[in-house]
C-alpha cells in the first residue's frame, strides 16, 4: 500500500512492514519527520537505515519500521486487563466513530475478551494514539482471616500516687471476673469470592484462615453468640495465662484482715487480702497474693508466694523477722527491716531501710526510691534514686554478676528451639484444622488420633511460653551494661559499699551514675 509518494520519495507498506525508496538525494530529514506525523501508524524504528537511505539516494528499497493496526489490543498476562490504542488521527476518528467502536468490538473478540468490557469508556470520549484500559476483570475477593481477641490483663507497673490525702503504691495486680462474664472471642473466618478473568475464566479465592481459641476447658466456656465465638467465665475467680491458655484461677478474697479470726493462710490459688496481716501471722499462695491495705503490714511471720507476685500496697515493718518470698516478683511501697527475697524483679516504691533484699534485679522508684541501710542482693542490676542517707548509714549493694557470653549463647540456643518448635506447633495445628473440617465423620482411631494430636500441640504450647520467658529473661540480662550493673540517679552517700562480680568500692563522697563490671575491671560513668 502506497502511503506517500513525491520526486524524491515513495513511502510503503507491505505485509505490515515499512520500506522507503529514494530516488535522488537533498530531501531534509527534519521535514522528513514532520511528513509522517501526518500518519499516526508509522511506527519508525530502524533510524540508521532510514538516514541512510535519505544521504545516498541509491534507489534501493529500504526497510525502516513497521506499519502498525488501525487499533491495537493488548491483554495484560493475568488476563484481568485489555488495553486498545487508536492509531489514527483524532479527525479520522471524529468522522468514522462508528466504524472504529465497530472494530474496537471486533479487535476485543480476536483476543478472546468477552467480560468485563467497559462499555462507558467505549461509548464515551476516546483520546487516540494513546493506551485505553477497555476491559477490566472481576477481582477475587479473599476471605478475612479469624479474629481472635483475648481479654487484656492489666500490666504489673506500680506507681506512686499522691493526692494530698494520702500517698500510696497502687497498681492494679489481680483482674477478678465473676461467672458468666467475657474473657474473649473469635470472629470466625470468611469464604471468599471468585474472580473471572476478561477471558471468562474463574479466579480461585483464598478463603479466610481459621484461627483457633485457646482455652481452660475447666473453667471457660464457648458460646456461639451473634455469629461470634465467645468465651465467658465458668467460675468466679482472676484470669490467669497458663501455657499460652486462658483460665480462671482460684481465688480467695478477705475482705478483713488475716488474724485470730482467719489464722494462717495458705492456699492453692491467687489470694487478696482487703485489710493487713497481723503480727505473728502468715499467708501462703500456690500463685499471687494482693494485700491492698494502704496501711501497710506490721510485725508479721511470713509472706509467701510459691510461683507468682507478691503486691503490698502499703509497706512492711518487720522488726527484723518478717520474711516476704515470691516464686516471681515483689511489689512493695516501703520494706523496714524485714527480708525480701524473689526469683525475679523485686520493685520498691519508697524505700528499703535496714532491710535484707535479694533478687534477680532490685528497682527501686527513680524519683523517690531509696536504699538506706541493710544488704542489697542482686544476679543482674540494683536501680535507686538514692543509697545510703546523710547520717552515713552502711549500705551493702552486692551485685553477683553474669558471664555474658554465656547468656548470649543460652539465648542463641534458647531461639533456635523456640522456632523449631513453632514450626512443630504450625504443623500440627494444620492437622487439627484438617480433623475439625470433618468433625462428625471421624471414626474411633481417627477420633483417638485427634485426641492425641491435641495433646501433643497443648505440651508445644507449654513448651513455646516456658521458651518465652526464657527469653526475655536472658534478653533482659543482655540489657544490662557489663556483667553487672547498680546504677544510683540522685545520690550515693559516703559508707555505700559496691560489690559487682568480686570488685569493690566504697564510695567516700556523694556520687551517682552508673558502676558496672566489665574485663574484670569496675568502670564508672
Amino acid at each position: 500500500m502506497e502511503i506517500e509518494k513525491n520526486e524524491y520519495f515513495l513511502l510503503e507498506e507491505l505485509d505490515n512492514s515499512l520500506y522507503i525508496t529514494m530516488y535522488q538525494k537533498g530531501f531534509s530529514l527534519l521535514t522528513f519527520n514532520q511528513l509522517i506525523a501526518k500518519h499516526p501508524r508509522i511506527n519508525l524504528n530502524r533510524f540508521k537505515e532510514l538516514r541512510t537511505a535519505i544521504t545516498s539516494g541509491s534507489g534501493e528499497k529500504v526497510h525502516i519500521g513497521d506499519f502498525k493496526p488501525e487499533i491495537e489490543c493488548t491483554v495484560a498476562a493475568d488476563k484481568m486487563a485489555a488495553f486498545i490504542t487508536l492509531n489514527c488521527t483524532e479527525e479520522a476518528f471524529t468522522n468514522e466513530r462508528t466504524y472504529f467502536t465497530s472494530e474496537i468490538l471486533n479487535c476485543l473478540h480476536n483476543h478472546s475478551v468477552k467480560e468485563g468490557i467497559r462499555m462507558d469508556i467505549l461509548s464515551g470520549p476516546l483520546t487516540v494514539n494513546k493506551e485505553i484500559l477497555i476491559a477490566r476483570g472481576k477481582e477475587p475477593v479473599h476471605g478475612q482471616d479469624a479474629v481472635i481477641t483475648y481479654f487484656k490483663r492489666s500490666v504489673r507497673k506500680p506507681t506512686i500516687r499522691d493526692d494530698g490525702k494520702a500517698d500510696y503504691y497502687d497498681m492494679n495486680f489481680l483482674d477478678e471476673v465473676k461467672m458468666g462474664e467475657w474473657l474473649g472471642e473469635k470472629i470466625p473466618a470468611t469464604k471468599g469470592t471468585p474472580g473471572k478473568t476478561i477471558t471468562g475464566e474463574y479466579v480461585v479465592q483464598k478463603n479466610g484462615k481459621n484461627k483457633k481459641l485457646v482455652f481452660d476447658q475447666k473453667t471457660v466456656e464457648a458460646c456461639e453468640e451473634n455469629g461470634k465465638i465467645v468465651l465467658r467465665a465458668l467460675r468466679d475467680g482472676v484470669v490467669e495465662t497458663v501455657g499460652g491458655k486462658i483460665q480462671v484461677g482460684d481465688h480467695l478474697i478477705i475482705n478483713g484482715d488475716v488474724g485470730v479470726e482467719t489464722g494462717n493462710i495458705e492456699f492453692n490459688g491467687s489470694i487478696t487480702i482487703n485489710g493487713t496481716i497481723c503480727e505473728n501471722y502468715s499467708v501462703k499462695a500456690t500463685k499471687d497474693v494482693a494485700i491492698e491495705s494502704e496501711h501497710g503490714i506490721s510485725h508479721c511471720d511470713r509472706i509467701e508466694s510459691v510461683t507468682g507476685d507478691i503486691y503490698i500496697r502499703g509497706g512492711i515493718f518487720g522488726k527484723g523477722k518478717s520474711v516476704v518470698k515470691a516464686g516471681k516478683n515483689i511489689y512493695v511501697k516501703h520494706a523496714n527491716e524485714c527480708f525480701l527475697e524473689a526469683l525475679g524483679t523485686i520493685h520498691i516504691g519508697y524505700y528499703a531501710l535496714g532491710s535484707h533484699v535479694k533478687a534477680n534485679h532490685i528497682i527501686a522508684d527513680e524519683k523517690n526510691g531509696k536504699l538506706i541501710g541493710g544488704v542489697i542482693e542482686a544476679r543482674g542490676k540494683v536501680k535507686a534514686a538514692i543509697v545510703g542517707n546523710r547520717l552515713e548509714r552502711r549500705t551493702i549493694i552486692q551485685v553477683a554478676g553474669f558471664d555474658r557470653k554465656k547468656v548470649e549463647k543460652d539465648l542463641k540456643e534458647t531461639l533456635l528451639e523456640y522456632k523449631a518448635n513453632i514450626l512443630k506447633m504450625e504443623q500440627l495445628k494444620q492437622k487439627i484444622e484438617i480433623f475439625d473440617s470433618i468433625e462428625g465423620e471421624t471414626n474411633v482411631h481417627q477420633k483417638f488420633q485427634y485426641e492425641q494430636l491435641k495433646k501433643t500441640y497443648d505440651q508445644i504450647m507449654v513448651t513455646i511460653f516456658q521458651h518465652d520467658e526464657k527469653r526475655r529473661y536472658l534478653t533482659d540480662m543482655l540489657e544490662i551494661k557489663g556483667d553487672g550493673e547498680v546504677t544510683i540517679g540522685q545520690m550515693a552517700f559516703p559508707d555505700t559499699c559496691l560489690e559487682i562480680k568480686s570488685l569493690q568500692r566504697n564510695i567516700k563522697e556523694s556520687t551517682k551514675g552508673t558502676f558496672f563490671a566489665e574485663n574484670n575491671n569496675m568502670h564508672f560513668e
